[in-house]
């Protein structure tokens, strides 16, 4: 999946620019298709629906996707450090996908419909929308967050969910009279290609803190199995042919190039070379031979005459 990121980020972000383009070159009026969907929501708003819109557009701002990104934030880590780090992590993306929106929209200064066919508050420019933005943006770390650890099905479930809640948010502002449909599409845009270089981004860091960790023993989020493994082939390491792990060698310690299974090479110095004098019987040296001048006995014989 992280190796689609890219692609992800690079495809909303050219469809955006493209569509920048597009409304800079009709110097922001309404693009094609824009006045259609304006007209048939003025044609479709009884008050009920108003009412409806209304409720679904105000959890699109505010305090709500905040919540929502912290709630998603502790479902998505399996102890509380995992939770900080989830939870602040989900508001970094938030709060800087909101500058970059907020600076685009002072950028391209495009207005919006006229204020008499509003439906509810608005305020700033139209394009891209922020509500849209930030419902989008809230919704791709909800599901990012409950496809870590919940079950399948309860994981797609609440991925559909927070998708038709971010796609209800934007057309509720086309719905109200306040954006453009273009507005809109450009917000889901920017979204997609914020969330995609955020987890790109993020996916390159924790391959540097992998790759580091193997030599520093720094802490790798999320790489506590790593950790496990580890131990044990050091346990292993540890171990000299004649012991256990700990008990090799005089100062304590094996050589520490074992390949895991318990079994390295044993650097220990030999018994012979610690204790010369302490030698086996098949290394000692041969006796001297006896000399015949100590050893011969006395011969009875008399003398040999001349």
């Amino acid at each position: 999946m992280r190796g689609g990121l890219p692609w992800l980020a690079v495809v909303c972000a050219v469809l955006f620019a493209a569509l920048a383009v597009a409304m800079g070159v009709r110097h922001g009026s309404p693009l094609p298709g824009d006045g259609a969907a304006h007209a048939w929501a003025l044609r479709h708003r009884p008050p009920v629906g108003q009412a409806l819109a209304r409720g679904i557009t105000a959890t699109g701002t505010g305090p709500w996707p905040y919540l929502i990104v912290v709630a998603a934030g502790l479902v998505a880590g399996r102890d509380t450090g995992e939770r900080v780090r989830a939870v602040v992590y989900g508001l970094a993306v938030l709060v800087a996908g909101q500058l970059v929106r907020s600076g685009l929209m002072e950028l391209f200064a495009r207005a919006r419909p006229n204020t008499a066919d509003w439906a509810t508050h608005a305020s700033g420019f139209a394009f891209p929308s922020g509500h849209t933005t930030t419902s989008a943006l809230t919704a791709g770390f909800v599901c990012w967050a409950v496809t870590r650890h919940l079950r399948a099905g309860l994981a797609r479930t609440t991925c559909v969910i927070a998708v038709c809640w971010a796609v209800a948010v934007g057309l509720s502002r086309v719905y109200l009279g306040v954006h453009w449909a273009s507005d809109v599409l450009g917000g889901w845009l920017l979204a997609g290609a914020w969330l995609g270089l955020c987890w790109w981004g993020l996916g390159r860091w924790l391959d540097v803190r992998m790759t580091g960790a193997g030599g520093a023993g720094g802490f790798v989020p999320g790489a506590r199995w790593r950790a496990g493994a580890g131990a044990g082939a050091g346990a292993g390491a540890g171990a000299g042919l004649d012991g256990p792990a700990g008990a090799a060698g005089p100062e304590g310690r094996g050589n520490g190039d074992g390949d895991g299974t318990g079994r390295g090479r044993d650097l220990r110095p030999s018994a012979a070379s610690d204790r010369p004098h302490d030698r086996s019987p098949d290394s000692a040296p041969p006796p001297d031979a006896a000399r015949p001048s100590d050893s011969a006995p006395p011969s009875n014989s008399p003398p040999s005459g001349p």
